[in-house]
């Protein structure tokens, strides 16, 4: 039959320890910061508990018994790693640390953030992984607010006070067209017009930043003609380079190495100011010493 350990007092482990370690009650008391009648009446509580002597009074101090030197190197372990577990300021380190991190980087995020984040990483010999979290059924704020991830990136700052948050960078949003488009194959620039005039693969956003956007075109003078809309931000340059259609994008995208030689850039014709792109995670996590340092390394990738 197991032990239940709801009838046992944990903090006595502690004073086992103290005893084992010093060999005297005197000393024990003194570094647990007790009397010794109190010492004294612990060790009784521990001895009702294991059911065994544990400390034998003699001329030169307590003489642990074989049942106390067999349960000392696990109670010390034990007492060792709540210490630890519980200790805020101890410092994180990462050579010993095979945590598993989640991060949803949002549309295109994978493309070029996570191998850089890797690379970081992979700077250090450790076991710690990274896995990046679809946020698919639901949204990367979302996800954080119920602890399933560690970090999320969106361009749009949380208004949750269970959320902080940080900028990561700005993003200039662009134009792209195939290399050998028809109509801006040999254009070095576009016009506002010829930006409503052409056909556009967009993404599929949520209804609200969909309407946002919209607006936004609508005050610029036009509205866009959909050619297509994908689900998936990294299929719209690769419809782009295989149609007709344009898009916006982050300069990042479109200068991905995979994309830019069959990509002409254009500097959007319109007065959309640079995106900003937040790096957010929960308020629970700001004292965490790992969560901290991957904080860091990822505001390296800036």
């Amino acid at each position: 039959m197991k032990l239940n350990l709801r009838s046992v007092d944990l903090n006595l482990l502690t004073i086992f320890d103290a005893i084992m370690n010093h060999g005297q009650m005197s000393k024990a008391a003194a570094q647990l910061h007790m009397t010794q009648p109190a010492t004294s009446h612990a060790l009784k509580r521990l001895r009702q508990t294991f059911d065994d002597e544990l400390f034998i009074r003699t001329r030169n101090g307590m003489k642990p018994t074989a049942r106390a030197i067999e349960i000392a190197g696990p109670i010390q372990e034990v007492l060792l790693k709540i210490r630890d577990t519980l200790d805020s300021n101890k410092h994180f380190e990462p050579t010993e640390s095979d945590r598993a991190f989640r991060i949803a980087f949002g549309r295109y995020g994978e493309l070029n953030l996570l191998p850089r984040i890797l690379e970081k990483v992979n700077q250090v010999q450790t076991d710690i992984s990274i896995y990046s979290h679809l946020d698919d059924q639901e949204t990367g704020l979302e996800s954080l607010k119920e602890g399933k991830i560690d970090f999320c990136f969106d361009f749009v700052s949380p208004q949750d006070k269970r959320l902080d948050y940080c900028e990561f960078k700005p993003e200039e949003i662009v134009v792209i067209a195939r290399r050998d488009h028809p109509r801006l194959g040999t254009k070095s620039s576009i016009s506002t017009k010829q930006f409503f005039d052409e056909k556009h693969i967009v993404m599929s956003f949520g209804s609200d930043r969909r309407e946002l956007l919209q607006q936004f075109m609508e005050e610029q003078g036009g509205i866009r003609k959909i050619l297509t809309e994908v689900n998936q931000y990294i299929a719209v340059p690769t419809v782009v380079m295989q149609s007709d259609g344009i898009a916006i994008v982050p300069r990042p995208m479109a200068e991905f190495f995979l994309y830019k030689d069959r990509l002409k850039i254009f500097k959007l014709p319109l007065g959309l100011p640079s995106l900003p792109i937040y790096l957010i995670w929960h308020r629970a996590m700001s004292q965490d010493k790992g969560h901290s340092w991957l904080k860091g390394l990822i505001m390296e990738c800036v």
